[in-house]
């Protein structure tokens, strides 16, 4: 029997390892659920406080301390990872809202988010993002949900086996 512990620290090396095997059968020709490009360069801000309490696009209901995100083109549920061009920092955070549909930027992230990428203070920032690969989770033996639950709490869920 065989364990697989997922970590922040592999949990990175293995996000990019499959990302990119899904971009080359991406540009191969063969189709995902979702149509946007899996890989978005641009500019990232964080929620204003104002909006705790209130319902997302989801139904959820916001709060500034989880680990979800706002956008305009990726499909409401996809998990992503954010770094920060500047200082390489990432999370991992669940699209659950949609901004103003005048809006330009690439993501708007929870505080909890925009913390951990070290933003707060500059307001925002250049970022990428990238879609995690629905591959990822089949891989792993594991939901969207224990994917964010162990990055969070950098504890590894449930090992599955293989």
């Amino acid at each position: 029997m065989a364990f697989i512990i997922l970590n922040k620290n592999n949990i990175q090396l293995w996000a990019g390892t499959l990302l990119l095997a899904w971009t080359v059968s991406f540009a191969s020709g063969q189709q995902r659920n979702i149509t946007q490009k899996p890989v978005q360069h641009g500019i990232a801000s964080y929620y204003s406080n104002e909006f705790n309490g209130q319902p997302t696009s989801t139904g959820d209901i916001f709060s500034n301390k989880g680990m979800t995100a706002a956008s305009n083109t990726l499909p409401l549920g996809t998990v992503v990872k954010v770094t920060n061009l500047r200082n390489h920092k990432w999370v991992l955070v669940r699209i659950n809202d949609r901004m103003n549909k005048h809006n330009k930027r690439t993501i708007d992230l929870t505080r909890a988010a925009a913390k951990d990428l070290g933003m707060v203070y500059r307001g925002t920032a250049r970022v990428k993002v990238e879609v995690i690969p629905e591959a990822f989770y089949a891989f792993f033996h594991v939901t969207p949900e224990e994917l964010m639950a162990a990055t969070q709490e950098d504890q590894a869920p449930k090992p599955a086996t293989l």
